[in-house]
């Protein structure tokens, strides 16, 4: 797929030359801008490029209705509009304030001269002051600078100590799980009809197509979770018809074969109920939850 010919090229081009573009979209009414799934979608660019543009598109906007603002004040106090094509300003800013004399022109001029035989007074030196002793230096003491931009406890400190804890996240549920749903494969289950305290035979394994189905469960929860959430789907019914028909029930099936399994390895170490109902929540969703996380910080930054 091509990006779509602008200004003679099909080259992905910066946002200065996508911006006559971008203002001349048709959009629905009651819509004065476009948004940015429309712009990634319009001129295939990533997401980063789209808050861009659309961040300019937002300050011209606001500019123009400043101006409508400005112009509407003046008709209504009934000034006179400048031509069109010339500047003017806000009336509201006071005009300045004009000199009740003429402004000096040059330097200053000289002294008159003096009268002849005129001798000009001289005044002795002031005393100098009395010197006191110095005092004793007890030590050199060093100021503390201050920290200055290199220490930040802002909002953007924050997210990035959260977009690591999300990273953990990610990582930590994605390994336990993977591990709980490989040792679930490794717990005979007797055949139909075994006697009481049936056991396998010393010899016994899972199938290696058992362990690799373990494996393949969380992997597919998560990769359709980052699909779900990650990809910038349209906004029309059709794009909601293809997550909803499409990506979610593959990550329903996983999630429930991942629950399921998760579950009966719990159960086999002699867990409560209450723990193997809710135990396998905690797992799973701790990565689904640190994915969305590492979402929402993402598109944060990029609008920052």
């Amino acid at each position: 797929m091509t990006a779509p010919t602008i200004n003679g090229t099909r080259y992905p081009q910066p946002v200065d030359e996508l911006l006559p573009a971008a203002r001349a979209l048709d959009l629905p009414d009651g819509k004065v801008l476009p948004s940015r799934n429309r712009l990634m979608r319009e001129f295939r660019i990533g997401a980063a490029k789209a808050d861009d543009l659309l961040a300019r598109l937002k300050a011209e906007h606001e500019q123009r209705t400043r101006t409508e603002q400005i112009r509407t004040a003046m008709i209504l106090r009934g000034a006179v509009l400048p031509p069109a094509g010339t500047s003017w300003t806000d009336p509201t800013t006071p005009a300045p304030v004009p000199f009740d004399y003429a402004e000096p022109i040059g330097p200053d001029p000289l002294p008159a001269p003096a009268a002849p035989g005129f001798v000009p007074a001289v005044e002795p030196d002031p005393a100098p002051a009395p010197v006191e002793p110095a005092a004793e230096q007890v030590g050199q003491v060093t100021a503390v600078s201050h920290p200055g931009p290199n220490i930040s406890t802002g909002p953007a400190a924050t997210r990035s100590a959260g977009r690591g804890w999300a990273y953990v996240g990610v990582v930590l549920g994605g390994v336990v799980s993977i591990a709980a749903n490989v040792a679930h494969t490794y717990l005979p289950k007797p055949p139909e009809g075994a006697p009481a305290g049936w056991v396998p035979a010393p010899d016994w394994s899972p199938s290696p197509l058992a362990v690799a189905f373990s494996v393949f469960w969380p992997v597919a929860l998560f990769v359709a979770v980052e699909i779900l959430t990650r990809i910038p789907w349209g906004d029309g019914a059709r794009w909601l018809l293809a997550r909803v028909v499409g990506v979610l029930p593959v990550a329903l099936v996983a999630a429930v074969v991942s629950y399921r399994h998760l579950a009966g390895l719990l159960e086999h170490f002699g867990e409560d109920p209450l723990t193997v109902a809710i135990g396998p929540l905690a797992i799973d969703g701790l990565m689904v939850m640190a994915s969305a996380a590492l979402l929402a910080t993402n598109r944060h930054r990029n609008r920052t």
